[in-house]
């Protein structure tokens, strides 16, 4: 298997490098399936830190660029009001801020039957759905079910970590048309998220059997790949060395109290 393209054009401070494994590729282009099929629901899973949120970015951005009308929401301690208003105002609906649910309800119902009418698609990206409360969940049960929404291909993707599942529900969960799940990355792909990670400052190189020791300890997770590779280039830009060996990835994990898996 391949380590994935690169790229970093574009790329913001602190940003993730953008490395698209054949996994992430592969769960992106069932997403798109999803969406073009106009499928209403789908659910994106993977531990936490496996690059669910960036994929989901990675998708909104795509859509936007399409012009296609997209919500994207963390869900993660949202009351239901607030769910609704952040859908409601990303679909370009007519809002107030002080609007209960009922009055969120009927002015969002209003503009689905408007889209459904001008024969135009929604789509709404759910972060951290596992997260989310069971009134909150409630309406998305409630908007994964609404009629009005039928001709408007209304596509709905939840994004959440695996044993988070049973939070859903079996009724929201019965409404899944497609499941798609992140696995972890192997130390091919560590390797390029290491290497993309780098930055144009003074190279720092980490062995072979350093980055097999770091993916070993970050459980081949990009976000801890990602935090034990700046702790230990930190690590070795104190000691004024520039080769980063097992040893250093492993002190490194110890000292820090590294959550290592």
């Amino acid at each position: 298997m391949s380590s994935g393209t690169i790229s970093r054009q574009g790329k913001k401070p602190n940003a993730r490098p953008l490395v698209r494994t054949p996994s992430h590729e592969e769960a992106f282009a069932r997403l798109q399936f999803l969406v073009e099929h106009g499928a209403r629901l789908g659910l994106l899973l993977g531990e936490s830190g496996s690059g669910k949120s960036t994929l989901l970015e990675t998708v909104h951005q795509d859509l936007r660029r399409a012009s296609c009308l997209t919500a994207l929401v963390n869900v993660a301690g949202l009351e239901p009001e607030e769910l609704l208003w952040s859908i409601a105002v990303k679909l370009q609906t007519p809002v107030e801020g002080h609007w209960n649910v009922t009055q969120l309800w009927r002015a969002l119902n209003d503009r689905l039957t408007e889209l459904r009418f001008l024969r135009e698609q929604a789509v709404v990206l759910i972060d951290d759905v596992g997260m989310a409360s069971s009134d909150t969940l409630l309406q998305l049960y409630r908007l994964a079910k609404c009629d009005a929404a039928g001709d408007a291909r209304l596509s709905i993707i939840l994004s959440g970590t695996s044993d988070a599942v049973g939070r859903l529900g079996r009724h929201l969960l019965d409404l899944v048309e497609l499941k798609i799940e992140l696995p972890v990355w192997n130390v091919a792909e560590a390797k390029a998220l290491i290497e993309a990670s780098a930055g144009d400052g003074r190279a720092v190189r980490f062995s072979a059997v350093a980055v097999e020791r770091l993916h070993a300890l970050s459980g081949g997770l990009p976000r801890s790949i990602l935090r034990l590779a700046e702790l230990s280039r930190l690590a070795a830009s104190a000691s004024a060395g520039d080769l980063i060996d097992a040893e250093m990835v492993e002190s490194v994990c110890e000292e820090l109290a590294f959550p290592s898996r």
